[in-house]
């Protein structure tokens, strides 16, 4: 019984080192700062997400564009339609020699 508890509290100090080396790797790491590295990496993101959010307001530019665009060509066939329709009707009410 006594090799069990020994086994137990050579367990339990690695254990017990693990974490506090766990701790002090996270205490060091937090105290810190950011480093030169991670605030070039941060500032590249910061500039790619600028540039996306760019890229969105053209593309929804653009698209209300082609929207607009699209209404206006609906509207000429409407009225192309219409145009054709008339005639049609004009040609069957034309009288015959």
């Amino acid at each position: 019984m006594g090799d069990r508890s020994r086994k137990t509290r050579a367990g339990g100090r690695h254990i017990t080192f693990a974490a506090a080396l766990l701790t002090l790797g996270l205490t060091a790491a937090c105290s810190s700062g950011p480093s030169q590295k991670e605030l070039a990496l941060l500032e590249e993101r910061h500039q790619a997400m600028v540039s996306a959010e760019e890229m969105v307001t053209q593309k929804k530019a653009e698209e209300a564009r082609l929207q607009r665009k699209l209404a206006e060509k609906k509207a000429q066939q409407n009225a192309a339609e219409g145009k054709k329709a008339a005639t049609a009707e004009n040609l069957a009410n034309f009288p015959k020699e």
